[in-house]
This record gives C-alpha cells, sequence and structure tokens, in this order.
C-alpha cells in the first residue's frame, strides 16, 4: 500500500446522509484526501440505520464512510452551524445533499460558501434535480427504481417488475459524482476555478440505463434480448447463465447438447431469427440443461468456449478460486462487526488491515482533533459537548 495517492492535501467537507453523496466521499478518501463527515449526533448518518445494526455500523456505513474522519455536530444550535461554517472556509470540497434550497438556512449553500471560499469545489446531490414538478419531492433508490424505468426492465416470470435486490442507483450515482468531482479538481489545478456540480439521482439512473433507454425508443418500447439463446437457466443443483448469441458459440451449443439438426435449420441460422423464434428455441434448451449440474455443464461449455458462469451467491465468492487468485476480495476487522469482506476497488492500491483506509470510523470518533484542528481549545471542545452541539458514539457509550 503506497501512500502516494492523488488527492493527498485535498480537504474535503462531507455534509451528505445516506449512501449515493457519502460513497463518492469514500472514494476521494480512498484516494488520499482527507473527508471529514460531519453528522448529526445521536443517530449520525443514515447509512448507520440501513439494514441490520451492530453499535453505530451496518454494512453500508462501513463502505460508504472507509477512510473518513467522524464528527458528530448539531446543526440546529448557532455553535453547530459556526463549526460546520468554519470547516466549510477550508474545504476543498463540499458535498451536500439536502433537499432543494434547505441548506440555505445554515449559509451552507454554493452562494454563501464561495464569498469566503471562491474556488470550492461544490457538489448538490438532489434526488429529481434543482428544476420541475418533483424537485421538492424526497427520492431513495427504489422510488428511482421505478421512476427511470430500471424496474420495468428488471421483471420476474410472471411479469411483475422487480427492484434490484441493492442500492444500485445510490452506489452508481455515486461513483458518477467522485468522476465529476475529480474532473473538477483537475480544472482547478489547471485553471485555478472552483466549481458549483449539481447532479441527482434522477440523472445518474438515466446515464447508468442510457443504452436501455435508447433500444426502448428504438424498439417502441419493447426492447429485444440482445441475442438468443442467452439467460439464466436452471440447472440439476443450481442455475446457469448461459450466452450463445453469436454464430460459433450456437452451433458449438447445439453439438455439446445434441441437436445438429439446429445448425441448418432456417429459424435458427440467423442471428435475429433465433431471437424471433426465440420461445421455440429456449422450450427445449431449458430441460436439456436441468438434466446435468452447474458445475458439469460449466465445464462442458467452457471446453467449447460459450460464454457462461454459475450463478453464485456472495458466500460462493469467498472460496472462489479466480476471486482469491485476484485478490478480489480480502478481509479486513472492524472493532464492532468483526471480520469483513472488503471488495478491490479498480485501480487503487490495496491497503492492508489496520491501514487508516480500511477504517470506518464512529459517529464522533475525530470531535476532538477536528475540532481543535481548526481553532477550538481543549476548554472550549469539552464545553461544546457539555452543551450537545457535539456528540457522538463514544461520548453517549461513556455516559452509559
Amino acid at each position: 500500500m503506497t501512500d502516494d495517492l492523488a488527492f493527498e492535501g485535498v480537504k474535503v467537507l462531507d455534509l451528505s446522509q445516506g449512501v449515493a453523496a457519502p460513497y463518492c466521499g469514500m472514494m476521494l478518501a480512498r484516494n488520499g484526501a482527507d473527508v471529514i463527515k460531519l453528522e448529526p449526533p445521536g443517530t449520525g448518518c443514515w447509512s448507520r440505520q440501513l439494514g441490520k445494526h451492530k453499535g453505530d455500523h451496518t454494512a453500508h456505513s462501513v463502505v460508504v464512510h472507509r477512510g473518513k474522519r467522524s464528527i458528530g455536530v448539531d446543526l440546529k444550535s448557532d455553535e453547530g452551524i459556526e463549526i460546520a461554517q468554519k470547516l466549510a472556509t477550508e474545504a476543498d470540497v463540499i458535498l451536500q445533499n439536502y433537499r432543494v434550497g434547505k441548506i440555505d438556512k445554515f449559509d451552507l449553500d454554493y452562494d454563501s460558501v464561495i464569498k469566503v471560499n471562491p474556488k470550492v469545489i461544490y457538489l448538490s446531490v438532489t434526488g429529481f434535480g434543482n428544476e420541475g414538478p418533483r424537485r421538492d419531492l424526497p427520492a431513495t433508490d427504489s422510488v428511482m427504481q421505478a421512476y427511470t424505468g430500471m424496474m420495468s426492465i428488471n421483471r420476474d416470470a410472471t411479469g411483475m417488475p422487480q427492484r434490484m435486490n441493492m442500492l444500485t442507483i445510490d452506489f452508481g450515482a455515486g461513483l458518477y459524482c467522485f468522476q465529476a468531482v475529480s474532473a473538477a479538481l483537475y480544472r482547478r489545478a489547471m485553471k485555478g476555478k472552483g466549481k458549483h456540480i449539481r447532479t441527482s439521482l434522477l440523472e445518474a439512473s438515466l446515464t447508468f440505463q442510457e443504452a436501455a433507454m435508447m433500444e426502448s425508443y428504438l424498439q417502441d418500447g419493447d426492447a429485444e434480448p440482445i441475442g438468443m439463446p442467452v439467460g439464466c437457466f436452471k440447472t440439476k443443483d443450481g442455475y446457469m447463465s448461459i450466452n450463445a448469441r453469436r454464430d460459433s458459440h450456437f452451433v458449438a451449443l447445439c453439438k455439446l447438447i445434441g441437436k445438429e439438426e439446429w445448425i441448418n435449420d432456417p429459424r435458427f441460422v440467423a442471428a435475429l431469427d433465433r431471437v424471433k423464434y426465440r420461445e421455440e428455441l429456449l422450450s427445449v434448451i431449458r430441460p436439456i440443461i436441468e438434466t446435468k449440474t452447474s458445475e458439469e455443464w460449466n465445464k462442458g461449455l467452457d471446453g467449447i468456449d460459450v460464454l457462461n458462469a454459475k450463478v453464485h451467491n456472495h458466500h460462493d465468492l469467498f472460496d472462489d478460486p479466480q476471486v482469491i487468485a485476484m485478490n478480489a476480495v480480502h478481509w479486513i476487522e472492524n472493532d464492532t462487526l468483526g471480520q469483513l469482506p472488503m471488495a478491490t476497488i479498480a485501480g487503487q492500491p490495496l491497503p492492508e488491515d489496520g491501514h487508516r483506509l480500511t477504517h470506518s470510523p464512529h459517529l464522533g470518533e475525530n470531535n476532538d482533533e477536528i475540532l481543535e484542528e481548526i481553532g477550538y481549545s481543549k476548554a472550549e471542545v469539552e464545553a461544546l459537548k457539555a452543551k450537545g452541539v457535539v456528540g457522538g458514539y463514544y461520548v453517549q457509550a461513556a455516559a452509559e
């Protein structure tokens, strides 16, 4: 693990909650930025309550806050607002995802901040955007999966639209935000200019689905499969993903499953015809695939160079030889949740267990050091704690 990271020396104030903008902050931290996570004492960022939790950590909070420092500040108090404003004055980057206009009351909006910090990179993430009839409405990943059409292209066997069972749009939006902030930091380095980046879950979701959206438009709302035979097939002991849409792959599959007569069948010779007659094709292939195990089909399809994969669950991956060989998942120790799997981020050096970039802070864990860095004396810090302006996990645990 090298400490020669691109954003060393960059100061980030993360005022955001949830997943999308906090994930952007984590990516900045993983690239060397000093990311200060400001969150309300007591409850913290709502990622800390997202799913099963222990103490003040969940799987999502561990991921989106990794590598950051946390300060618990009550922005309902004048002293708390003053702390946030001081941090904003010194920040190179500010991340916030308040509803449109809500952050203005703290004088932490872009127009207020640039009066004292004119070169700041300021990221504003909303649900539906800054304009339009839904601008004031809240939005979550599940809302956006429905609203932007993602559920419509992810249906079960009965045709019922399904939610992708992870925060696809939130994490995708976080990556787009990281890209935008990184580009703005480079622009500032080259041209000396700050920037206000306005984006939304709506825009991120549509960008993520651009090709699918375009296909839907070109095919009058009824997008066809990318080819046939392609899909998920039940095996004797599980499921397989098989993609034999290319002509050479289809011919090889026909020979493997004993259907050589299909090779010259006018219904199946051309790729587009295989899509047209896909139900006839799949109705025969499905019961054939069910006669063998996933491992048997995996070996057979690998042997003829047809695209395939067994459908794994996440636990399967922990012992998978390919994942292990690539060190794509490695294990770190979390002081609350115990040993946890951590994915390797593309292009990132691999931090070892115990490195600061594997640590996810507790709520308010870094209160004292952050306040002292911006000029508060130890006595002033204790006074702020006594008034409840500053708090967090450790303060509450000690009190109990």
